[in-house]
């Protein structure tokens, strides 16, 4: 009952079968992802376990042996589903000398969930991904219904930012765009003060996924000069908001409203029916102005107020002696002996 490994299929391959997984696809688990993840060392694998497609990154940790991740996944929609893949994943991961496998899917959370996923023997553990709560707006079939379906504070911010004349282009794959990007997301990590990896590694990510054919730079200008910018994925009929900047100091009323509204036409030109804004609070603290994402929230429920929380990452262990120190110490220092520039972390 082990994983069936796809050897070197095309990104096309791949991401037709993430896309038609039960959950629907995600774009962390897509080709162009799996490249992505090689300049942080890890090594993609593609798999297939009980008819689910999974990007697997696989990672040594010397003197622990090594770790799978499973970013955003596997995409099952429900605990039994998972539950019939992970004997799949245990005999194989057991096989090959793996520590534990890290897995984020997408199920709800609810008290039964949660329940769930223990009852399974996983371990809780912290997200690798900042987005285990969110805000998914559900796309109209046409880009004609889609300002029509914003509540009427988010559509006039759209409004004014048209009647002011900004602008938002689908920024070409150039030098230019990226150097606009970077130059915009500089501005987002000195004022919430984030660790991250360098230019090159975020210049080079944003080049792969946009040359892979599942993203698009947006970037809005006001008076000719760029106050937004935003990097808009779609695998399947899943959209993301995967990442973006807007000028700190002098925002632009309604610009970014206006990046939203262009990225979620593009998206429904890509055949979305979903456009996750990614990352806001958790549904219990919304109304905490302590919480780091609490002013992003609020932007981001602008377009809906729901809230989706789900149930965030596990750990299947597979060697818990090893585990507990990897836990107690083990990651920090493997962490330290793998840095190769300020930012980089083992994930």
């Amino acid at each position: 009952m082990a994983l069936t490994f796809v050897t070197s299929p095309t990104a096309q391959e791949w991401d037709d079968r993430i896309a038609a997984t039960p959950a629907g696809g995600n774009i962390f688990q897509s080709h162009e992802l799996g490249e992505v993840k090689r300049m942080a060392r890890w090594e993609p694998r593609y798999a297939v376990a009980d008819g689910v497609a999974m990007t697997i990154h696989e990672k040594p940790a010397p003197g622990f042996g090594k770790v799978w991740y499973v970013p955003k996944g596997p995409c099952v929609a429900d605990v039994a589903r998972l539950r019939d893949v992970l004997p799949h994943l245990r005999e194989s991961a057991r096989a090959e000398g793996v520590l534990f496998v890290r897995m984020e899917p997408e199920i709800p959370e609810t008290q039964d969930s949660l329940a769930g996923l223990a009852s399974l023997g996983l371990v809780r553990t912290d997200p690798v991904q900042p987005h285990s709560s969110t805000v998914v707006f559900p796309l109209p079939p046409t880009e004609d219904e889609l300002l029509a379906a914003y509540p009427s504070k988010t559509r006039n911010m759209v409004r004014r930012a048209m009647r002011d004349g900004v602008e938002v282009v689908r920024a070409p794959d150039t030098p230019q765009t990226y150097e606009t990007m970077w130059e915009l997301w500089q501005d987002v990590v000195r004022d919430q003060e984030l660790g991250v990896r360098g230019k090159d590694y975020h210049v080079r990510s944003w080049q792969i996924m946009v040359r892979g054919g599942n993203a698009q730079v947006l970037v809005a200008r006001a008076g000719g000069q760029p106050v937004a910018s935003a990097l808009i994925t779609c695998i399947g009929d899943h959209a993301e908001y995967k990442e973006g900047a807007s000028l700190r100091d002098r925002p632009v009323p309604g610009a970014s409203q206006l990046v939203q509204y262009e990225g979620m036409r593009w998206a429904i030109e890509q055949g979305a029916r979903t456009y996750d804004l990614v990352g806001v609070p958790h549904s219990s603290q919304l109304d905490d102005p302590t919480n780091s994402r609490h002013g992003i929230g609020k932007f981001k429920r602008g377009f809906t107020k729901e809230v989706t929380d789900w149930v965030g990452a596990w750990d299947l262990v597979l060697r818990p002696r090893r585990y507990a120190v990897w836990q107690r110490v083990g990651e920090r220092v493997v962490a330290r002996v793998q840095r190769r520039e300020p930012g980089d972390a083992f994930w």
